[in-house]
């Protein structure tokens, strides 16, 4: 024990960065919370103070967008850096009961991974837990002397207040006075030394966040750097954090501490993120908390293991039970070695060789391609683990492949050491290959090594493809076509990306009949005929759209489409139409088109209108049945439906008040009724009944009103009609 204090003994208290204080002790420093990146402040050249090797754990682990407790690489770095584990001591918590046991399963989960009985617990497929757990029992730290997998508690000592909020440790009690508010005193003397930790706003970063020199182009496909994609341990930077962008929208990848103040900086709005990957869940690929708890629904794009691994670390970090915290984030499942598509991408996924589940992954979008190698070891690492029995040799091919495959960009771990692949090794690879690799993990490129690959620059841009540019014309008539009205955002961004405007001569024929489509085609400007054995049977002009029957239904093609005039129009490829058309209800509004366009244009009243408001009223037209006597509309009722007889007869009757009805008409296939009463005062004028089974379309007020209201040709038409059978 150190000399006895002075009477007048006072704690040194040393403030590293709000929410994170020192209590200098001669036994032992002390550490009041642990905001994200504090450790690198705590090495940073000059700090006098080092790392403690005791945390009191602040009251809510997450704050004001903030991981507060992020232990793993404080708790790596005594293991490792300081050299605890070698000479056999153990790092010290304090925290309440709740505290410790979040903490506790935090700190498992991140240094072993997930355990049999989670797994299971998870419907995880047997062969998935086994290759999981012989990767966690390669790479974890036994127990010395033995083979045993150390579990958390051998390596860390877990200390509860007791119920009066106090400790004793050594000569120094520690009381809990209020929320993140404590006391030190020394055994023998009367003066607290009070310490609080408690924040009222959002930390500043604790390394600066340089600004780009441009904003990121939002490519069809490329990559942007958030950070410079360094290690836990580099004073400098901050860990892995990319956007992707695909069809011009950004997907992260894994996430860095105070991750929206980097997309700020950035110039990049939040909104933008459409979908994030978050390859495994240690501390330097997982910092996206300020993303899940956020305005939207966080869309995770992975396999259910990383899903349930991620879900439950934050339900611990938050504070939250798992069902709540999966109401926050919406599971895009992907399964490793099927390929998932999302939004005009193609994704394919594999596991890789890490001490916790972790994924690697491949995006090709329009023929080009970026791998994400995710934290793995590689070379002849990779292969002494095949030849050790804990992989086998699909798993190692796979992985082994990722820096040799078909790729214009791969972003390759290359952090060396005992878990990461040696840089030295991707060096030795054929140039072909090599000169697409941008290694990450990496706090500086080695001297040696600098004539064969580049650092990472936080703010850096890839553009694998570049985004078109449309006149504003152009871009007007596709986002206000009819068919494209009910696509999502994200699938507008993927016609805009990867849609093809083309124009045509007059007479140009695009389609032929009885041939296989290839495009689905949008009429920007011009007009078209429909053609069917040589006979002209429509016209087609701007905001019409063709090609889509043979693509769905994977048929010839219907008729010869062939241009009158000059044409402009917006090809989309079989394949990223076919895929749009399964992912959105466009599938079902074109099959309505199909079944329902034909009936509609054996009507007098429609077979005349453009393609465009048939279109419309397809869409809006619902198929009902009435029996044989059943009423259809009764007279002095509101008007609330247009009616088309599809097949059967009806019988109309009128009646003057207190008098018999009377049979005034009959009504007969691919006739209409009701438009007297929608287009007059709103009341029926006479019943119509069913005289035998009927099939009938109908549109309800509102779609009427709004269909004819803005199509003048049917606003003529009906009223004629209805002129005639008010007269009679």
């Amino acid at each position: 024990m150190p000399g006895s204090p002075e009477p007048d003994y006072k704690f040194e208290v040393y403030e590293k960065m709000p929410g994170c204080k020192i209590v200098f002790r001669p036994e032992g420093s002390i550490m009041l919370g642990c905001p994200s990146e504090v450790l690198k402040l705590l090495t940073k050249l000059g700090s006098s103070l080092g790392v403690p090797k005791i945390i009191i754990l602040p009251a809510y682990f997450f704050q004001h967008g903030v991981n507060q407790a992020a232990l793993e690489f404080i708790l790596y770095h005594f293991l490792f850096i300081q050299g605890g584990f070698f000479k056999g001591e153990k790092f010290t918590l304090i925290g309440t009961a709740d505290q410790i046991s979040r903490m506790r399963a935090i700190l498992e989960l991140s240094l072993n991974g997930p355990t049999r009985e989670q797994m299971e617990s998870w419907k995880t497929p047997e062969k998935t837990i086994q290759q999981v757990l012989k990767l966690s029992y390669h790479f974890g730290l036994k127990k010395p002397g033995t083979n045993q997998l150390a579990t958390i508690d051998s390596l860390v000592d877990f200390v509860e207040l007791n119920n009066n909020g106090q400790l004793c440790l050594g000569n120094t009690i520690i009381t809990s006075k209020d929320t993140n508010v404590f006391s030190f005193k020394q055994f023998g003397f009367d003066h607290e030394t009070i310490v609080d930790i408690n924040i009222a706003e959002s930390q500043r970063p604790p390394i600066p966040i340089p600004a780009p020199e441009s904003l990121p182009p939002r490519a069809v496909l490329g990559a942007t750097a958030l950070s410079k994609c360094s290690t836990g341990f580099d004073q400098t930077g901050y860990t892995s954090g990319l956007i992707f962008w695909i069809n011009g929208m950004g997907v992260s990848v894994d996430g860095v501490a105070w991750m929206k103040e980097h997309l700020r900086i950035l110039g990049v709005n939040p909104d933008e993120i459409k979908a994030h990957i978050v390859t495994h869940i240690h501390d330097d690929h997982s910092s996206i908390f300020d993303l899940i708890v956020n305005g939207k629904i966080f869309k995770l794009i992975a396999d259910k293991l990383q899903y349930h691994c991620l879900v439950l670390k934050a339900s611990l970090v938050l504070n939250l039970p798992v069902d709540k915290v999966k109401r926050m984030i919406k599971l895009l499942r992907v399964v490793p070695g099927t390929p998932f598509h999302w939004h005009g991408a193609t994704f394919d996924f594999w596991p890789v060789a890490h001490p916790i589940p972790t994924l690697g992954f491949k995006v090709t979008v329009a023929g080009k391609s970026m791998v994400y190698s995710g934290d793995t070891v590689w070379g002849s690492k990779l292969t002494a683990l095949r030849d050790a029995g804990v992989i086998d040799s699909a798993f190692h091919d796979k992985v082994q492949g990722a820096a040799l495959t078909s790729s214009e960009l791969t972003f390759h771990d290359a952090g060396g050491g005992m878990i990461h692949p040696d840089l030295a090794e991707l060096a030795a690879l054929p140039e072909q290959a090599r000169r697409h690799i941008v290694p990450t993990h990496l706090a500086s490129i080695p001297t040696e090594l600098a004539d064969k690959f580049n650092a990472i620059i936080p703010g850096q841009s890839w553009v694998l493809s570049e985004q078109q540019y449309w006149s504003t014309t152009d871009f007007l008539q596709i986002s206000h076509a009819p068919i494209l009205s009910s696509i999502s955002d994200e699938w507008m961004n993927v016609v805009i990306s990867q849609g093809k405007i083309k124009a045509y001569p007059a007479n140009y024929t695009l389609l032929k009949e009885g041939e296989s489509g290839k495009n689905f085609y949008l009429i920007i400007g011009g007009s078209l005929e429909v053609m069917i054995g040589g006979e002209e049977i429509a016209q087609l002009s701007t905001g019409d759209f063709f090609g889509e029957i043979s693509i769905m239904y994977g048929i010839p093609c219907t008729a010869t489409i062939r241009t009158k005039s000059p044409v402009k129009v917006l090809e989309l490829p079989r394949d990223l139409f076919t895929e749009m058309v399964n992912s959105t209800e466009l599938a079902k509004t074109l099959e309505k088109i199909h079944q329902i366009r034909p009936i509609l244009l054996r009507f007098t009243i429609i077979e005349k209108l453009p393609p465009h408001v048939v279109n419309e009223l397809v869409a809006a037209a619902h198929v009902v049945e009435f029996n044989a006597g059943e009423t259809i509309i009764n007279q002095g009722e509101p008007a609330d439906r247009f009616y088309g007889i599809i097949s059967g007869k009806a019988n109309v009757f009128w009646h003057e008040p207190d008098k018999p009805k009377k049979h005034v008409a009959m009504l007969y296939k691919e006739q209409c009724f009701g438009e007297v009463g929608l287009l007059g005062d709103g009341v029926r004028t006479a019943d119509v009944e069913a005289e035998t089974p009927m099939k009938v379309f109908y549109l309800s007020r509102t779609e009427f009103d709004r269909i004819v209201g803005t199509t003048p040709m049917l606003f003529y038409s009906l009223g004629i009609l209805a002129n005639v059978r008010s007269n009679n």
